[in-house]
């Protein structure tokens, strides 16, 4: 990664230009500068910050979402959380979100047949969704 600062004394505002080579990394880069994320509750409105999302659940009409220190509730499709969110943010079964970056394991299990180990926790992986998981690790390599 390159850096070039310039300071103009006569610029009356601030302009941060981002060039890289594909849409993932610049996406990266803007969510360092740019973590927190607004989100109505069902109890009003919540500041969060991305990186402290675990991951998120689905119940019907309402989901979870399990943070580092809490849950809040909220009525929100999961595709919508999942584009508030961000590319950080996999979808892993109809009813689950994980956060990449929280994801240690992909294991079989013999209750829910393939689990992803996030922060000490299982979360059930559907089939439909496994190869994207994989092609997400393989990416990450």
């Amino acid at each position: 990664m390159k850096i070039i600062k310039k300071i103009d004394p006569d610029k009356k505002q601030t302009t941060l230009i981002i060039e890289t080579w594909n849409e993932r990394e610049a996406e990266k880069i803007i969510q360092c500068f740019d973590d927190r994320v607004r989100i109505n509750t069902t109890k009003g409105i919540r500041l969060m910050k991305r990186s402290d999302v675990i991951y998120v659940e689905a119940l019907r009409n309402y989901l979870k979402i399990h943070t580092t220190d809490h849950i809040d509730t909220l009525r929100l499709p999961l595709y919508k959380i999942k584009e508030i969110l961000g590319e950080d943010f996999i979808q892993v079964s109809r009813s689950y979100l994980i956060n990449y970056n929280y994801l240690t394991a992909v294991e079989a299990d013999f209750v829910n047949g393939m689990v992803a180990r996030v922060a000490g926790l299982k979360i059930p992986i559907s089939r439909t969704y496994l190869k994207n998981l994989y092609d997400r690790m393989e990416e990450e390599k």
